[in-house]
C-alpha cells in the first residue's frame, strides 16, 4: 500500500474513532499531496516530500517557540510523532559517515557531487542538514 493510501485509510479510521486533531493533520497531508499531484514540475514521491516538509516545519516551531508557546509545542509534537510513521527510517550518522567515506574512496572529493551521490542512493532516508553537517566534519569543502 502507498503511503497516501494508508494515508487515507488511517484518515477514516481516525473519523471514525473520534479523534478529531489526528483526522485533521491527515486531512492536511492529504490536501497537501492533492496539491502537489496538481502540480506539472512536481516529481518523484510526493507523500513523503509533504510529510517530511510539515514535520520539518513543526519540528523548527518547537525548536524556536517551545518554551514559550508549551501546548501547541507539544500539539505538534504528537503531529510529528503521528506522521513519523509513513517516513523512511533516517539514516543515522554513523550510517552517513560510512556512506560518504565510501563515495569518497571511490575518487570523489567535491561535497556537492558526494552529497548528490548520498542523495540519490538513500533519498528521503537522508537528513540533508545531518549529511552536509557529516561533510564539513570530513573536511570536504
Amino acid at each position: 500500500m502507498d503511503i497516501k493510501a494508508e494515508i487515507q485509510k488511517d484518515r477514516i479510521a481516525a473519523l471514525r474513532a473520534g479523534e478529531g486533531e489526528k483526522k485533521a493533520t491527515l486531512d492536511y497531508i492529504l490536501g497537501e499531496i492533492q496539491k502537489k499531484e496538481k502540480d506539472p514540475s512536481a516529481k518523484g514521491d510526493l507523500a513523503t516530500a509533504v510529510i517530511l516538509a510539515y514535520v520539518k516545519a513543526l519540528r523548527e516551531f518547537i525548536a524556536e517557540h517551545g518554551a514559550t508557546h508549551a501546548e501547541t509545542a507539544g500539539k505538534y509534537a504528537n503531529e510529528i510523532a503521528q506522521l513519523e510513521k509513513y517516513l523512511p527510517k533516517q539514516l543515522g550518522d554513523d550510517e552517513i559517515r560510512s556512506a560518504a567515506r565510501a563515495i569518497m574512496d571511490s575518487g570523489e572529493t567535491r561535497k556537492g557531487l558526494v552529497m548528490k551521490a548520498l542523495k540519490e542512493k538513500h533519498g528521503a532516508a537522508l537528513d540533508g542538514k545531518r549529511a552536509a553537517t557529516i561533510l564539513d566534519e570530513l573536511g570536504l569543502k
